[in-house]
């Protein structure tokens, strides 16, 4: 005779919950308030959520954790779900995807309700891939607020890596690129916090108005093509110009390196310490060190 697990004594119940696999836990926590609490309070943890958009379909990953204490038993698993064209549900099961069709849950509902079963306030990683049409950056960027990374991966071709960057880079913290387009001009002009251009194959070319024009806090190239007088001029520039400037940190990578001379001539400085590193002073009173210079050249404004 069937029994209603809800109508167990709250004991039975916990042991219940607490014995279930990860992923009939997480589609209970689905069916209502009350099974959402629960699960809440049962033994399962998901430590981080990222998504992956292949195609024309989302992918969720979860990565769960659970201690059955009573059985001696850690499990950690990854859990994926898969938004479809036509907006069902791909599910994962221990016997496969399991289909929610024509379900009353929306991807973006799904992510908010396992964010709020876990004490991550955001998804961690966002990854773009090279198979992606571009109309479908719209679907992607209604189903998530916000991220904590933006990966657009190596093997997107250079318009759909401008593409994602323009649509998709105001959600993240930070945004890592890994194929440098070669015009990056209106893509540094953006509002925000964290670049890393990682493409170590193709440099990337950056132009002395890149840099005077550049309002992303802290900025990150592995792999760049600028000149020794090109970076000196945009030192003379900025000890001129007392205006605003909104970068904390430019770092820059080159195979080929730059000669400190060069970079440094006709710059008034202070030696920093022991290290191969310059401190500059404007009449304002804003300062800018510049370190490292060779095959890396870090600006910090402080």
């Amino acid at each position: 005779m069937p029994i209603s697990l809800l109508s167990l004594p709250a004991k039975d119940l916990q042991y219940a919950i607490n014995s279930m696999d990860v992923s009939d836990l997480l589609a209970f926590s689905l069916c209502s308030k009350r099974t959402k609490n629960l699960v809440k309070s049962s033994n399962l943890q998901i430590l981080r959520i990222c998504a992956e958009v292949d195609e024309n379909r989302i992918y969720l990953g979860m990565f769960v954790f659970q201690f059955r204490g009573n059985f001696q038993i850690n499990i950690e698993k990854t859990i994926r779900i898969g938004l479809c064209e036509d907006f069902s549900i791909a599910f994962e099961r221990e016997d496969g995807f399991q289909m929610w069709k024509n379900t009353e849950f929306t991807f973006s509902y799904l992510i908010a309700h396992f964010l709020s079963l876990s004490n991550i306030s955001t998804l961690l990683r966002l990854q773009i891939n090279n198979m992606v049409p571009i109309g479908y950056l719209d679907t992607v960027k209604q189903q998530f607020s916000k991220c904590q990374i933006l990966e657009i991966s190596e093997g997107c071709s250079e318009e759909l890596t401008k593409m994602v960057f323009l649509k998709l880079a105001p959600l993240a913290g930070q945004v890592e690129v890994g194929n440098n387009p070669r015009d990056v001009s209106n893509l540094l002009t953006l509002n925000l916090s964290t670049v890393l251009f990682k493409d170590m194959r193709h440099p990337l070319e950056l132009k002395l108005d890149d840099l005077l024009n550049l309002n992303i806090y802290d900025l990150c190239v592995r792999n760049t093509v600028i000149s020794a007088n090109e970076l000196n001029r945009f030192l003379q520039l900025w000890m001129s110009n007392h205006g605003f400037y909104r970068p904390m940190m430019i770092n820059l990578r080159s195979d080929n390196g730059w000669d400190s001379e060069k970079v440094m001539k006709g710059i008034k400085y202070d030696n920093v310490d022991k290290e191969p590193s310059f401190r500059l002073k404007r009449e304002d009173g804003k300062e800018l060190k510049v370190a490292n210079i060779g095959v890396c050249v870090m600006f910090a404004f402080l």
